[in-house]
This record gives C-alpha cells, structure tokens and sequence, in this order.
C-alpha cells in the first residue's frame, strides 16, 4: 500500500544524534516502504530564504521521493522564498507542496491579524498550512479559541495540526465534524481507540500520515494506521490520498 509521510525534516538530528540528510531520510523511506515524505529544512527557520532554497533544491532532485515544505516567517513574508512579486507569485513558482508555520517559536500569536499576508497566499492557492506546536496538558493553547473562525474566514486554506493527540478528543472531534479544512496527524493519537471512534463517528477524511521523523521513528506511527480497526479504504485515506486530495500540486 502506498504511504505519503507529509511530516519529516532535514537537517535535525535523530535519536542516534545523526544530523539527518537527504540520502538518510531516503534510507528511512526504504526501510519503512514510504513511498514519498513532505520535508522541511531546518536551516529554513533561522534563514527562511536560503533553507527554503535549498529544500526545494533537494525535493527537485529527489526524482519525486522528497517534496518540499516551505516555511515562513510572517514578518518576512514573500522574502522567505526566492523570486519576483508577491508571496502568492513566489509559491506558485516554485516546487513546495505547503507551508509550516512556528508561531511560538517566533512569539507571534496564531491570528489573521498578524498572519493575514501566509493566509490570503495559502487561501489564494488552497495550499496546506502546518501549524508546528507543542501543546502542554497543563495549558489550552488559545489556538483552539480562535481556528474555528479562521477556518471559517479562510475556506481554502487546510490547516493542519501536527502531535496532537492524547486526551484531546473534546477538540479534535469538534473540529473534525464541523470544520471542513481543519486535519490532524495521528502520530500522537494514543487514546484507547481513538482513530476508530473518530472514523465512526466522522470518517478519516481529516486524518493524516505524518511521523515527525527525525524526532520520532516512523514505526510508531505506522503501527497506529496499520493495526487500527477500520475498513481498509479508511485506512488508505490516512495514509496517502488525504495528503494528495489537498496537497498543493503544481500540475493541476
């Protein structure tokens, strides 16, 4: 069966401390059988322009095993991408199949005020926005407060929720059933159960393959989509037509 792992990265290190490569993410897709992984460049969060050149660079010459996540910056906006005109132009060049986004790690709040430039290009272009948190049991992110009306305001744009998961059902759900473009990735969707009540009760239509390799191994996850008790259509939805149904696809 096909697998599209729509979360990894180049250039952190894995739990070996092995600064991760081109050739050893493609070493990890062969051991695992993924077919193709969605990746961002590390160096892209200090120096948007540069590392998000060069990630486009090695999806390009990847022979269509490795695409390319773009990330941005709100502050810099269409200078995170290399080209002429606006950020809209510049994505639409250019090879990357969505954006990723570190609100906390820039101590910008989440909000259409401070994000309206990534927003309207990825609404513009209904590309898919990674959202990249950590969210601590301790604390509700405000997020929460605030996506069901950016959801609304941006019908085009998918946002995605990365490690999100555990005792979270009372947003996830929600979300799900009402938000037509909000997904999430189940690498952290450990509750008894969780998947199979969310494709009973909602489908897997919003349920992503995405492994946060370097951070963690793929095979975790890809024994929640394996072993999960659900009809084996669903199944393949998680683990490669959701991300193809809304990647954005420079041929179309």
């Amino acid at each position: 069966m096909k697998i599209i792992d729509m979360n990894v990265s180049i250039g952190n290190r894995d739990s070996k401390g092995r600064i991760i490569t081109p050739e050893l993410l493609l070493e990890m897709m062969d051991d695992y059988r993924i077919d193709h992984a969605v990746a961002y460049h590390e160096y892209a969060r200090a120096e948007h322009k540069s590392g998000n050149a060069l990630m486009a660079e090695i999806a390009k010459n990847s022979g269509g095993r490795i695409g390319a996540c773009a990330v941005i910056d709100p502050s810099l906006g269409a200078d995170c991408i290399e080209g002429e005109g606006s950020l809209t132009e510049r994505l639409r060049a250019s090879n990357f199949e969505c954006i990723r986004v570190f609100p906390t790690h820039l101590r910008v709040v989440f909000h259409p005020f401070y994000w309206e430039e990534v927003l309207d290009a990825a609404n513009e272009l209904s590309m898919p926005v990674i959202i990249d948190e950590y969210y601590s049991s301790e604390h509700i992110s405000e997020m929460f407060c605030r996506l069901p009306d950016m959801a609304e305001q941006y019908p085009n744009v998918k946002f995605v929720i990365i490690r999100y998961g555990i005792n979270c059902g009372r947003h996830i759900m929600p979300l799900i059933r009402k938000c037509k473009n909000v997904y999430f990735t189940i690498e952290k969707m450990l509750d008894h159960m969780q998947i199979e009540e969310i494709c009973e009760m909602a489908g897997c239509d919003k349920l992503l393959f995405g492994s946060e390799f370097p951070e963690l191994p793929p095979a975790g996850t890809l024994g929640l989509a394996t072993y999960a008790n659900i009809p084996a259509d669903e199944r393949e939805k998680i683990l490669y037509k959701n991300w193809e149904e809304i990647r954005y696809d420079h041929s179309r």
